[in-house]
This record gives structure tokens, sequence and C-alpha cells, in this order.
């Protein structure tokens, strides 16, 4: 048969199905002398086209959901996970940290005159507000104080968990096909507690445990399993009396867990209390950490992305990936993550795997978040030999120096407002290319947003500068080290490249830091200087040593004082692109940044034959 009689089948496009019928049915002899454009057999054939379009769409979209990668629906995602053993992470609280001192408690006293502790109940209600929204806090367990030699009150450090607690029961039938779900949104699985009761009659309860590893079940484990269902629930199964200890009929299914918000109440810094603490309502709140971590249940295209690696780690921490797996489906407050092996640490620290976490509302963890991370998420999944340790990112904060020009006959926007859209251009390039730990600073990536942000802008000159920032908590003389993403401009020139802010050392105001070039030794130094009027004086000479090539600076200095929460010491970058390494993270001051334009002169007719036309040097 020849090609003209086959009819084409790989089209999904309604018009060219139609065609493609219509062709088809021109080489039947049956057909030849109708007229395919009346309107009976052109209704006909828009008929079997939408049938046809209609089936191969839903062909596709079902083939679609068949696979992960390609699957759209959140019931197909997660039943793919699942058979990878994989269980998507719920909503998380966000956590506050507070210390609560109770003034003037009640109901302490006891008859022999001591004095009793004070309780602080699992649940008890804290507030706080934002935007006119107020959100409930709760303790996860209880706690219990005693009266301090200052005869005070104090429970310290107290975390608190945005949401409040819920519950609901099932009473078990082998025999119902029931499904045994959380009826709550946004609800939060780390905080499920599953009890069950004998039975109606029958008070005594037994505490089952999350099943985290199926190897070490046994028939009598009081264990549970927990996935989500089609609905987007969370629903708890328990074992069949092989794999899991089984229920008897009539066994009293208790669930309770938390129902949070999200990240609505991240950042939350002033809470007052709603309850009371055993009758007494006068307290003294000092938040120690405001509140952080909130997130939403994982998304689709997280789960796409964790979930194989999950089965590749096969609940192990064994390779740095598998530490990263780890972490990321346990803990939700992550905006990025580095892990490398202690072979690949400077210095070398053999026996150790470093983890380095952004968290998405502040720069560092905090330090009962590193606990939790490593004794809980770590420690029983980790070689025994290896050592696992959490480290503070470092960063390194870019400065820019932005000099445009521009043509003011193709935008009625002034200067200050082309700018003000530049500053946006690098807002926008931070937030999405860097603020990560494989985030490399493109001076080209860049300098090509820049001038695409506007016709007018013709062109523009970037310069780039490396900032470091130091608190200083002693005022001992102290050694500090930096270490910059980039090497430092290695040059032969006495011209400075090390600047900082302003501090006070060992009673001489108004010093910076500064580098010098000493020609004999071909030594970079650094300086302790002090301006003095129209003159500068060194008040330390050899304050320390700069290595260009490693990026670092090392300077001895007794800060008396500074002025803010830190010294900023800036270094000229070697090369205008720089590439963090290891736990290092790069972000651009963007509000800092100093954006100049200028009309350009050559192309509005200002200049004569270009003699008055001025261009930026690309160095400070």
């Amino acid at each position: 048969m020849s090609d003209t009689n086959r009819l084409k089948v790989s089209e999904m496009d309604f018009d060219t199905i139609k065609a493609d019928l219509k062709s088809f049915m021109k080489q039947q002899t049956t057909f030849e002398d109708y007229n395919f454009e009346g309107s009976a057999l052109s209704s006909m054939l828009d008929v079997m086209s939408y049938v046809t379009h209609y089936n191969a769409i839903n062909a596709n979209f079902a083939i679609n959901e068949t696979f992960l990668d390609s699957s759209r629906l959140r019931p197909s995602v997660v039943s793919h996970a699942k058979m990878l053993g994989y269980t998507p992470r719920s909503s998380y609280p966000a956590v506050a940290y507070l210390t609560i001192e109770v003034n003037s408690p009640t109901g302490v006293l006891a008859e022999d005159g001591s004095y009793l502790p004070l309780t602080l109940t699992r649940g008890t209600v804290f507030t706080s507000t934002i935007d006119g929204v107020s959100y409930k806090f709760v303790n996860d367990q209880t706690l219990t104080t005693t009266r301090d030699s200052a005869g005070k009150y104090i429970f310290t450090n107290i975390k608190f968990l945005q949401g409040s607690y819920k519950s609901t029961e099932y009473v078990y039938d082998s025999a119902s096909a029931e499904a045994y779900v959380i009826p709550f949104d946004n609800a939060v699985t780390s905080e499920l507690i599953v009890k069950i009761k004998a039975s109606d009659s029958n008070n005594a309860t037994e505490t089952f445990s999350s099943s985290v590893n199926v190897t070490a079940v046994t028939s009598s484990s009081a264990v549970y399993f927990l996935e989500e269902s089609r609905t987007g629930l969370f629903e708890v199964k328990f074992g069949d009396g092989v794999l899991g200890k089984k229920l008897d009929n009539g066994n009293i299914i208790q669930l309770e867990t938390l129902i949070t918000n999200n990240d609505a109440a991240n950042g939350a810094s002033v809470f007052a209390l709603a309850g009371t603490i055993q009758g007494n309502t006068n307290v003294t709140i000092t938040v120690v950490t405001k509140a952080a971590g909130g997130s939403a249940k994982e998304d689709l295209e997280s789960i796409k992305f964790n979930a194989p690696l999950s089965y590749v780690s096969q609940n192990r921490a064994v390779t740095p990936d598998d530490y990263k797996t780890i972490i990321q489906n346990n803990y939700a407050n992550i905006d990025a993550i580095a892990v490398w092996g202690g072979e690949d640490n400077d210095p070398a620290d053999y026996g150790r795997v470093y983890i380095s976490i952004k968290p998405k509302d502040s720069e560092v963890l905090s330090a009962a978040d590193k606990t939790l991370i490593v004794s809980q998420y770590l420690k029983p999944k980790n070689v025994v030999s290896i050592t696992p340790a959490i480290v503070d990112p470092a960063y390194t904060y870019i400065y820019l120096d932005v000099f445009f020009k521009y043509n003011p006959n193709v935008t009625a926007l002034s200067s200050d407002a082309v700018a003000a859209l530049i500053r946006e251009t690098i807002r926008t390039y931070n937030t999405d290319q860097l603020k990560r730990f494989d985030g490399v600073f493109r001076y080209s990536n860049l300098t090509s947003k820049i001038d695409a942000t506007s016709i007018a802008v013709l062109n523009a000159v970037t310069r780039v500068k490396m900032k470091k920032r130091i608190t200083p908590t002693s005022t001992i003389e102290t050694k500090y080290d930096l270490t910059y993403s980039s090497p430092i401009l290695s040059t032969n020139s006495t011209t400075q490249i090390i600047s900082s802010t302003e501090f006070v050392h060992k009673g001489n105001a108004a010093c910076t830091l500064r580098d010098r070039y000493d020609t004999e030794t071909g030594v970079r130094r650094m300086q302790i200087v002090k301006v003095s009027g129209a003159s500068e004086i060194i008040v330390e000479n050899n304050a320390g040593t700069v290595t260009p090539t490693d990026g670092k600076i090392s300077f001895t200095a007794t800060i008396d004082s500074f002025t803010g929460t830190y010294i900023e010491i800036t270094a000229e970058p070697d090369s205008n692109d720089i590439a963090p390494k290891r736990n290092e993270l790069l972000t651009i001051l963007v509000d800092d940044c100093k954006i100049t334009g200028d009309v350009d002169t050559m192309i509005t007719g200002g200049t004569s034959a270009g003699v008055e036309y001025t261009t930026v040097s690309r160095s400070y």
C-alpha cells in the first residue's frame, strides 16, 4: 500500500489531525467525488478530529503520570516516591527559643515554709502578632524549675513551636477498609504522638513510635508507618504481626500532632503568655532566638529531587550526598546546604564530615538546631568512625561600583530612575544566582544583564570589591584570620588594596586597616593607621600579612570598640569572577552598591568628534 493511503497517527494538534483525516479520506475511492469543505462532511471531520485530539491528549497526560520525572499531579509523584521508600516531608513550624521568668509566683510555698517547684505544662500557649495576625506558640514538653538563689523562678532557653496541638481517635477493625488519616492540613508529622488504648473499658495505653529502620522491626515492635495519602493528608498504618505489632479489634487509635501556619510566623520576636504557668500570668519573656524555620510541606520538585537520592542513600550516611539527603529529608529550614569530607577540608581533618547550612531566615543556624541535626538525624545513621560537624557559612560580601552611560532620547526616566532599575537587576541576579554554595559570581553575566536593564542603557563599567566582616568580642590582643572566596589582587605596586571601617585600637580612635607592599622582602604587610587632620599616622607598622594567591589576610589588633555591629575589611579581587569553596557563600550588598549614571554625549550630539567624551577607569 502506498504512503498516501496511510493515516498519520503521530499528530496531536487539532488542525493537523483534521488535515490528515481529510487527506486520508480523499485517497479512498469511496469518497473521491465528495466535497470535503461542505458543511456536513466538515462537521463530521471536526467531531472525529476532536475525539482523536482529546484521546491523544489524555493518553499523553496518562503516560506522563507513570514516570516520576514527568508527573505533574501530587498523588502520582507521591506514589512514585513511595515505591522508592520515600515519604515527603510534612509542614514544619516556626521555632522560637524563650527564657521565661515567673514574677511573684503564687502557690509555691509549702506548709513547712519551703519553696515548691513550678511546672511549665506541655502545650502552654504563648502568642505573637505579625501584621495584625495573632499566632500561637506552644512548648513541646513539660518542664519544671526551682527557685534559684536570687529567689527567682526562671525557665531558660525553652523551645516553642508555632501552632496548636490537635487530636483525633479511630477504633481499629481489621475487617474495615478505613484509613487512619491525620485529618488536619499543615500537620507536623515530626510532632506526631500515636497511642493505642486497649478498649473503651480498658484505659491501658501503649505509645507507638515511627518506624525509621525496617530491618530492626520485629513482629512485636510497637511501631507505625507513615505515608502521604492521595488526598494530601498523612495516613498512619500499623504492622501485620510479621513486620510490626498487629492491633486487636476494638483497640482505640489516638493520634495527636501539631497544626502549624507554615512560614507565616517566621520572624516573630515579641511574645505574650496567653495561658498560665501553674496559675501564674505575670511573666517576663526574653527572646533568645526569634521564630524561624517554618515552612510548607515538601513541594513536587523537591520530592522528585530527593526521592531518588534517598533511595540511593538507603537510610545510611556514608557519602557527602547521603548526609545532604538525610538532612534535607528531615529538616525544612534550609536555603542552601554544602557537605564535604574531612580530606577536602583546609586543613585536612580525616575522620570528619563537614556540613554547612544557610537557613532561610538568618545567616547561621542556632546552636539548638545544630545539636538537633547531629544528634537526631545524623548520629543514628552515620558510620561510627565518622564524626559529623556543622560549621557556619563563611560569607564574602561583594560591593559593586557601577557607572553607566544612557540615552535620554529613548526614555522619559531620569538618571536616578535608571539607576534604580539597575539596582533591581543586581538584586534579582543576587537572589537567583548567588546565596547558595555553588553560586559563582560571573562578572560578564551580571554586566550583560545590567546593559539589558533598559533600552536607554548603552554601556556600563562595573568595579568589584570583596568584603569580610568581623565582630570582635574581646578587648585583649587578638589575631584575626580572614579568607576571601577569591585570590586578592596580586601586584608589586605600592597602591593600597586593603581598607576597613574605623575602630579604636589601644586607645587610638578612628583607626583603620591598610596594606603596604614591602619592596625589600616582596611581602605585602598589614598596617593599622589613623587619620589626623590631613595626615595619616601609622599606629602599627607590622600588624600582619596578606597572602594574595590564597585570598588570606592575617592581622593582630587590640580592638577596644567599634561603631555598628561589625568591622568591615575590603579587598580588591584578582579576578572579577569570584567562586566560593566549601562553606563559602557570596552575596552582593545590593543596597550599598554605588550606581552612577551619565548622559552619553556622543549619541545625543553633545560632543563634537568625541573631543569632550569621558570614560570611566576600570580600576579604583
